[in-house]
C-alpha cells in the first residue's frame, strides 16, 4: 500500500485507551534511554573540546583512545563498557566502570600508559590480562625534561586485576606517594600491585588491597 505520510495518519481510526498508553510508555523509555547520552557500540572516544570531555558507555566494546585534552571524564554507564587495545592518557582524566584488556592485543606492553606530568583516577574499573601475558596493566610516567612536566600521579579506587606479569602498575618516578591502590582487589598472583622484589616493588601505596 503507498505511504501517504500524514494523510494515512489523519485516516488512522482512534486509538484504544490500551495502545495509548503504549504509546505513552514506549515514549517515556526512549526519552530515558536518550537522556543517558550513550555512545554508540564500537564509536572512538574522539576529543570535539578543549578540555571536560566526557563519554557514557554501554555494555560494548569501544576503540582504543588516545587522549591529550585534560579534564577528561569516561564513564561506563553499565557494566561490560570495553577497552581491547592499549589505550593513552596524556592529560587529566577520570575513568569509572570500564574494563580495560588485551584480548585484541595480547603484545600490548601495557594495558594503560598515563602520560608524563598527568593526573589520573580510575574508579571501579577492571584491569584484565591473558593468563599467559608477562605484560604489566598500567604504566605511570616519570617527568619529561623534553616538555618539563612532572612526575605523573594516579589513584585506583575499587578496581580489580587480573593476571598480567610480575609488574602490575608500573611507576616509572618510583615515588611510591604518588599513586595510591584504595581498595583495590590483587587477582595477579603477585603478593603487591606494583612489582614483587628489587627497583620494581614499593612503587605504589596500598591501602586495603585484598587478593584473591
Amino acid at each position: 500500500m503507498p505511504n501517504y505520510g500524514i494523510y494515512n495518519k489523519l485516516m488512522q481510526p482512534w486509538l484504544t485507551i490500551e495502545e495509548v498508553n503504549d504509546q505513552a510508555q514506549e515514549a517515556a523509555i526512549e526519552a530515558q534511554v536518550r537522556s543517558l547520552d550513550l555512545l554508540p557500540v564500537g564509536a572512538l572516544l574522539d576529543e570535539e573540546l578543549l578540555a571536560g570531555n566526557k563519554w557514557n558507555l554501554a555494555n560494548a566494546v569501544y576503540g582504543a583512545f588516545d587522549h591529550e585534552k585534560p579534564h577528561n571524564v569516561i564513564r561506563g554507564v553499565v557494566a561490560g563498557a570495553a577497552f581491547v587495545k592499549r589505550c593513552k592518557i596524556n592529560g587529566h582524566a577520570s575513568v569509572f566502570g570500564v574494563e580495560f584488556s588485551d584480548a585484541d592485543e595480547p603484545s600490548a606492553t601495557e594495558l594503560v600508559r598515563v602520560g608524563p606530568g598527568v593526573a589520573a583516577s580510575f574508579i571501579n574499573c577492571i584491569f584484565r590480562r591473558d593468563p599467559s601475558s608477562v605484560g604489566s596493566m598500567v604504566r605511570i610516567e616519570e617527568a619529561s625534561d623534553v616538555t618539563g612536566s612532572t612526575d605523573s600521579r594516579a589513584v585506583f579506587i575499587g578496581c580489580i586485576f587480573i593476571d598480567g606479569g610480575t609488574t602490575t602498575i608500573k611507576n616509572v618516578g618510583a615515588t611510591a606517594a604518588k599513586v595510591q591502590a584504595i581498595g583495590c582487589v590483587n587477582g595477579t598472583g603477585n603478593p603487591r600491585l606494583d612489582g614483587t622484589s628489587g627497583a620494581e616493588a614499593v612503587q605504589i601505596t596500598e591501602t586495603g588491597t585484598v587478593a584473591f
